[in-house]
């Protein structure tokens, strides 16, 4: 009777397995369907070429990024309990995850500064902005981004590698494990985001003010401009709360409870809908306009003449 206990929980604990693994799959796989379409919304969409697109688009390649790891290695390893996930290679895509992640971290900071200048600044926010700056904005991220993910090449003690057994995204139980755990990874993530809320805040407060002194005194394409950045804005702040989302429930939430399904839904699944998502807030706001235009239409990045027209007030 014991033996034949002792396989049933086998058999439960191989079903949940299963089921995780499905979900994980389902949510990466449809998230990396939706930052594709993301990317090509934003090549093809004329509004979005200026810095605003190019940042969008530098967003939605790490957000792919971070959703073809958990599609590609977190999902198999779930399935066949695969044990030696903590090797060089499951740690090295730990390094490239935390990388993409930190890519997304920095995106939105820039995306909110972004906003805010263009708001409060939109007669000199051209040249702020401009192609050349804006490269150098990004490549700030990625580097920043790079940055972070430095002491990880110390692989014995700095490490994040996937468990398959409690589905989640493990730190090396060092102390250099725990420095990169308090400090690169929470510490930067909730200062981020009391930046970027900070410029959203600043910039929703502008714009009301904006708009009770325009209301009397704008022409019709004035008006029509401020719709554009408005709704600029409304998906930077809609991608800012989603960022909330994952912040919270993966440094706070997680705590409130030790069940795995509990840990595994407010952490692993919480990561990966956060990158679903965001690709997903692009598409609805920009697809209509631009997915279903001419395959012959230009889709370079960046359009000098049209970030001045997208921009000048």
């Amino acid at each position: 009777m014991s033996a034949n206990a002792s396989e049933a929980v086998v058999i439960v604990s191989e079903i949940e397995n299963i089921y995780a693994s499905i979900i994980i799959f389902l949510l990466s796989f449809s998230g990396c369907v939706f930052n594709l379409l993301a990317g090509i919304v934003v090549l093809r969409n004329p509004i979005l070429k200026n810095a605003f697109g190019a940042l969008c688009f530098s967003h939605t390649i790490a957000n792919f990024g971070v959703l073809f790891v958990f599609c590609a290695w977190v999902t198999p390893t779930t399935i066949i309990q695969y044990k030696y996930t903590e090797l060089t290679f499951g740690k090295i895509l730990g390094q490239i995850n935390i990388l993409f992640w930190n890519s997304c971290c920095y995106s939105h900071l820039v995306i909110s500064l972004n906003r805010f200048l263009t708001i409060c600044m939109p007669t000199k926010v051209t040249n702020l902005f401009n192609y050349r700056k804006t490269c150098f904005i990004i490549l700030f991220v990625w580097s920043m981004a790079i940055g972070h993910i430095v002491p990880y090449f110390w692989r014995e003690t700095c490490y994040v590698a996937y468990d398959p057994v409690s589905w989640t995204w493990v730190f090396g139980d060092t102390p250099c494990g725990y420095v990169i755990t308090t400090y690169t990874d929470y510490y930067s993530s909730v200062a981020i985001f009391v930046v970027m809320s900070s410029l959203d805040l600043s910039t929703f407060t502008m714009l009301v003010l904006y708009r009770r002194k325009s209301h009397l005194t704008s022409d019709s394409e004035t008006r029509r401009r401020r719709r554009v950045e408005i709704r600029f804005f409304t998906q930077s702040c809609l991608q800012g709360i989603i960022f909330f989302y994952e912040v919270f429930n993966f440094y706070y939430i997680v705590t409130l409870n030790t069940n795995q399904w509990f840990v595994f839904m407010t952490s692993t699944i919480a990561w990966e809908l956060c990158h679903c998502l965001d690709g997903l807030v692009v598409v609805v706001f920009h697809f209509k306009r631009s997915f279903l235009r001419k395959a012959s239409q230009p889709t370079t990045i960046f359009s000098k003449a049209s970030d001045i027209k997208s921009n000048k007030k």
